[in-house]
C-alpha cells in the first residue's frame, strides 16, 4: 500500500474517531443536564413540602391554642408530620368535646339531612324523639343539643375568622429548630442528603432567619420559595436555600461513568495513534530496506564483476604468459575479495546486533594508539585525493576501557564516512580532549553536510540521506548504525553537528571505566 493511501486511511479513521468523541462528549453533557434537572426538581419538591408542612403546623398550633389557651404550643419534636395523625385527631376532638360540655368518653353520632355529623352525649338526647322519628338517616335534635351545636359552630367560625384575619408576625410563625427539622426531613424524603444553608426574608427584604454559614454572595445555585402562600393577603415571605456541595454532589453521581468513558476514549486515541505510527514506521522501514537492497546490489556487483574479469584473464590461454601480469591480477582479486568480505561482514554484524546482545571483550586500552592506527589505514586514500588527515590528541589520560577491535572499526567507519561524503579536497581532523568522566573523541570533515531534518535519523539502521536515484556514493546505511551500537555498548554517547555545504562533526563521549 502506498504511503498516501495509508495517510488517507488514517485521516478517515481519525475523522470518524473524533466524531465518536464528539458524540461521547454530547452524551456526557446530556447526562449532566439530566442530573441537574433531577436535582432541581427534587429540591423544588422538597421546598413545596416544607411550605405545606409549615402551614399545617401553624394551623394546628393556632387551633389548639384557641381551644385551650393554657396549653403549650406544639413541640417541634412532636409536630404533626412526626406524630400519629389518628392520635392527633382524637386529641383535638377530645378538646372540642370538653370545651362544649360533652363527655369525651361517651359519644353519640347524629347525622342531619344535610349529611353533617354532630357529636352529642347521651344526656342531650330524648329517647322519645328518637323513637318517634320514622325517617331513616335523620334524627331530631333537642333544643338543648341544638343550642350547644349552634354555639359550637359559632365558636369554630370565630376561630377560623381569627386565623384568616389575624396574621401574626413572620418571626412568630415558626422556630429555627422547627424550620430546619422540616427542611431536613423533606430533603431526605427526596434523596438529597447534602448540607444546606438557608435564610428567610420578610415583606421588606430583611432577613428574619439565616443559618450560621449562610452567604449572600455565593457561586452555588439558590432555590427560592414563597412561605405561607395561602394567607388571605400573601406576603412577600421568601425561603432561600442553597447547597455548598451541590456541584461536587452532581459530579459524584456521574463521575465514574464520565471518567471511565473519557479514559476509554483516551486509551483508544493512544492505541490508534500508536498503531498508525507503527504502520508509517514500518512503511518507512520497508522503503529503507528496499533502498538497502538496491545499494547492496550495486556494492556487491562491482567487486564480483572485477573478480570475475580477473579470473577470466588468468584462465584465458590466448593471452601470452608474459602479458598476463599474474601478480597484478592476483592483487586485484585479493583487494576486491577483501572489499566484498567487509561488506558482507557489515550485513552479518547488523544481523547479530538484531538477534542478540553483542559480547565485547573490554580492556584498558590507549585510545590514542587505536586512533593513530585507524588514521594510518586511510592516509594513502586521503593523500591520493590530494587531501589531509590531521590528529590533535590532547586528552591527558587516553587509557579507557574498550573492546579494541570493535572500537577500531568505529574510528574506521567515521573516517570512511568523512572521506566518502566530501566532494572537494578532503580535510579530515581527529581530536581528543579530556572529560571529567573520560575522553571526548571528535571526527570532523569539510564534506557536503547533513540537512537538519535528517540528522536525527542518520544512526538508524539502513538509513541514508536521500539523494534521488543516484548511487555516486556507495553504502548500505549500516556504518553509523554500527558506530552507534558499539558506542552504546561502551555506555558512551554520540551526537552529530552538521551544516550543509560546510561539513560534519561526529562527537563521542567515552567513559573511562565501564560499569560492571
Amino acid at each position: 500500500m502506498k504511503r498516501k493511501h495509508i495517510a488517507l486511511l488514517a485521516g478517515f479513521f481519525f475523522l470518524a474517531f473524533f466524531a465518536l468523541v464528539f458524540i461521547q462528549v454530547q452524551w456526557i453533557n446530556n447526562v449532566v443536564s439530566a442530573e441537574d434537572q433531577q436535582f432541581r426538581f427534587g429540591v423544588n419538591e422538597a421546598l413545596k413540602e416544607v411550605v405545606n408542612e409549615l402551614e399545617r403546623t401553624e394551623t394546628y398550633n393556632r387551633i389548639i391554642s384557641e381551644i385551650n389557651p393554657a396549653a403549650p404550643a406544639a413541640d417541634p419534636e412532636a409536630a404533626p408530620y412526626e406524630s400519629d395523625p389518628v392520635t392527633a385527631r382524637q386529641s383535638a376532638e377530645s378538646m372540642l368535646l370538653e370545651k362544649y360540655g360533652f363527655d369525651p368518653d361517651v359519644r353519640s353520632v347524629i347525622i342531619n339531612r344535610a349529611g353533617r355529623t354532630y357529636l352529642l352525649n347521651s344526656d342531650s338526647l330524648e329517647p322519645e324523639s328518637m323513637v318517634g322519628n320514622t325517617e331513616p338517616g335523620e334524627q331530631n335534635l333537642t333544643a338543648g343539643a341544638a343550642a350547644r351545636m349552634t354555639g359550637k359552630i359559632v365558636s369554630i367560625e370565630n376561630i377560623v375568622s381569627r386565623i384568616l384575619h389575624e396574621t401574626p408576625p413572620l418571626r412568630d410563625r415558626f422556630t429555627s429548630e422547627e424550620l430546619n427539622t422540616i427542611i431536613r426531613k423533606a430533603l431526605d424524603d427526596v434523596g438529597i442528603h447534602l448540607d444546606y444553608e438557608c435564610a428567610v426574608r420578610g415583606d421588606y427584604g430583611g432577613i428574619i432567619y439565616r443559618t450560621p454559614d449562610y452567604q449572600e454572595r455565593t457561586n452555588a445555585n439558590k432555590y427560592l420559595r414563597q412561605l405561607f402562600p395561602n394567607d388571605p393577603v400573601p406576603g412577600n415571605n421568601i425561603l432561600t436555600i442553597y447547597f455548598p456541595g451541590e456541584e461536587k454532589y452532581k459530579f459524584s453521581r456521574i463521575s465514574f461513568m464520565a471518567i471511565a468513558s473519557l479514559l476509554i476514549v483516551l486509551l483508544l486515541i493512544i492505541l490508534s495513534t500508536g498503531t498508525f505510527i507503527v504502520i508509517f514506521r514500518q512503511k518507512k522501514f520497508s522503503e529503507i530496506r528496499s533502498d538497502f537492497i538496491n545499494n547492496m546490489t550495486h556494492e556487491l556487483k562491482t567487486p564480483i564483476a572485477t573478480i570475475s574479469l580477473a579470473s577470466q584473464m588468468l584462465a584465458d590461454d590466448s593471452i601470452p604468459q608474459q602479458s598476463r601480469n599474474t601478480r597484478e591480477l592476483a592483487a586485484v582479486i585479493s583487494e576486491e575479495s577483501d572489499r566484498l568480505k567487509v561488506q558482507v561482514e557489515k550485513v552479518l554484524q547488523t544481523a547479530i546486533f538484531e538477534r542478540a546482545r553483542l559480547e565485547l571483550d573490554k580492556k584498558q586500552t590507549d585510545v590514542h594508539a587505536v586512533i593513530i592506527r585507524a588514521v594510518d589505514a586511510f592516509k594513502l586514500q586521503v593523500t591520493g585525493r590530494g587531501g589531509t588527515i590531521s590528529t590533535f590528541l590532547d586528552a591527558s589520560d587516553p587509557m579507557v576501557t574498550i573492546d579494541e577491535p570493535n572500537f577500531f572499526n568505529v574510528i574506521l567507519n567515521l573516517i570512511d564516512n568523512a572521506l566518502k561524503y566530501t566532494a572537494r579536497i578532503p580535510e579530515i581532523t581527529v581530536t581528543t580532549e579530556s572529560w571529567h568522566k573520560g575522553v571526548v573523541i571528535t571526527v570532523s570533515d569539510n564534506g557536503i553536510g547533513i540537512p537538519r531534518e535528517h540528522q536525527k535519523h542518520i544512526f538508524d539502521k539502513f538509513y541514508r540521506v536521500p539523494a534521488g536515484n543516484t548511487h555516486n556514493i556507495k553504502g548500505f546505511g549500516l556504518g553509523l548504525s554500527y558506530v552507534k551500537t558499539i558506542t552504546d555498548e561502551h555506555h558512551g554517547t554520540i551526537k552529530v553537528e552538521s551544516q550543509v555545504g560546510k561539513g560534519t562533526r561526529i562527537i563521542i563521549h567515552l567513559p573511562k571505566y565501564q560499569p560492571k
